[in-house]
């Protein structure tokens, strides 16, 4: 099966579907507020990381999601998705390096359900040679998929934390909802990634976010952007700094509904995380293969325990663009039409350059980099 990350682009796209569809002001989304205030108090437990939620009658994706930058600014990305419903049940894994010199590999596949062992206590999936597991300290990826192989070692520098209560729900119903967790909210990473024959040194910065998204077969589309970027700056100590901003909004009847999630991390220091903040895309480009058109700057503005972030999301190179619906298999490409329109999915490879005011007055001048990404429908 090619393309399972097709699957899951459009697995996406359901978490504001519904037979009922709340108002703005009905919709709970990451409560309670006041948790968002105070990052550092937050307790997430292993066992609420793991998302063992009874499978039921709706559509049941969960992604497992890994990122990072290299010293040498390459950017990589991991990602394992389990989407199911009715008779579907796929697992797949979704690649993505791209180095500054504009090399990039992209692989997008399926895993064998049979081959999967899944942790029903810790966090650890395996399947064949390759595991994504803690390892002590330590977070685990040895991967091997086509030309592809890595062994990283990622140490946190930051416990696992969730936004809010990690619930959001935009409809009436308490079984049609969408969880998030973060258990790498900024970790240091060491390895090794190699592309072919090309071996590059992993040691850099790396992220890792978990979702479950429950929901039925309906069409309400949502588009969507997100980066997470890295970086140190020269007086702070080589403490590496991290930004993660992940940012969903429907489209269509329920324009407007969101579902946002903002982070700022100073190696083990929480600096912000906030669900109100202000975004806005700039510089749009028109995608010859896809007509759409995607932003090159996305403008972030946020104020949160005494902190102001500014700064603008820039557009480096595009590394791939995936129109799910050309690799979705012929016979789910059947089912998910009758519900969904095209997906489309924009990866870049950019940074982020702007300035953190603290609450004393002092100006840190920030200059991260990383990946992002802009979806929409078409």
């Amino acid at each position: 099966m090619k393309s399972c990350i097709g699957l899951w682009c459009c697995a996406c796209l359901f978490l504001f579907a519904g037979p009922e569809r709340a108002s703005a002001q009905d919709a709970r989304i990451y409560e309670p507020a006041a948790a968002w205030e105070t990052p550092e108090l937050v307790s997430a437990p292993e066992g609420s990381l793991l998302f063992s939620d009874p499978v039921t009658r709706h559509c049941r994706n969960r992604s497992f999601y890994y990122t990072g930058l290299t010293r040498d600014g390459t950017i990589w990305i991991v990602q394992i998705f389990h989407w199911r419903y009715a008779w579907l049940d796929a697992w797949g894994v979704a690649i993505v390096v791209s180095d500054p010199d504009g090399r990039r590999f992209v692989h997008e596949g399926r895993i064998s359900e049979r081959d999967v062992v899944e942790s029903k206590e810790t966090l650890s999936i395996r399947f064949g040679g390759n595991r994504f597991e803690n390892d002590g300290p330590l977070s685990r990826i040895v991967l091997r998929a086509g030309d592809f192989r890595c062994d990283l070692a990622m140490r946190p520098l930051l416990p696992p934390w969730i936004p809010g209560d990690g619930y959001a729900m935009l409809v009436g119903g308490d079984d049609i909802y969408l969880r998030k967790a973060v258990p790498i909210p900024l970790a240091e990473t060491r390895g090794v990634l190699q592309v072919g024959t090309r071996t590059i040194p992993a040691d850099g910065w790396s992220y890792a976010d978990r979702s479950l998204i429950v929901a039925p077969p309906r069409g309400l589309s949502s588009s969507g952007c997100a980066f997470r970027v890295f970086g140190q700056q020269g007086s702070d100590g080589g403490e590496p700094w991290s930004i993660t901003l992940l940012d969903y909004a429907s489209i269509g009847g329920q324009e407007g509904q969101r579902i946002p999630m903002l982070q700022v991390a100073h190696g083990g220091q929480w600096i912000l995380t906030s669900k109100s903040y202000r975004i806005a895309f700039g510089d749009l480009v028109r995608d010859a293969a896809t007509s759409i058109s995607y932003p090159r700057r996305i403008h972030l503005s946020a104020a949160s325990r005494g902190y102001f972030l500014e700064g603008d999301f820039l557009l480096d190179r595009l590394i791939h663009t995936t129109d799910v619906f050309e690799h979705v298999p012929g016979l789910v490409r059947g089912v998910v039409s009758l519900f969904l329109e095209s997906p489309i999915l924009f990866r870049m490879a950019g940074h982020f350059a702007g300035t953190l005011t603290r609450p004393d007055g002092s100006v840190v001048s920030l200059r991260l980099a990383g990946q992002g990404e802009y979806f929409t429908v078409r």
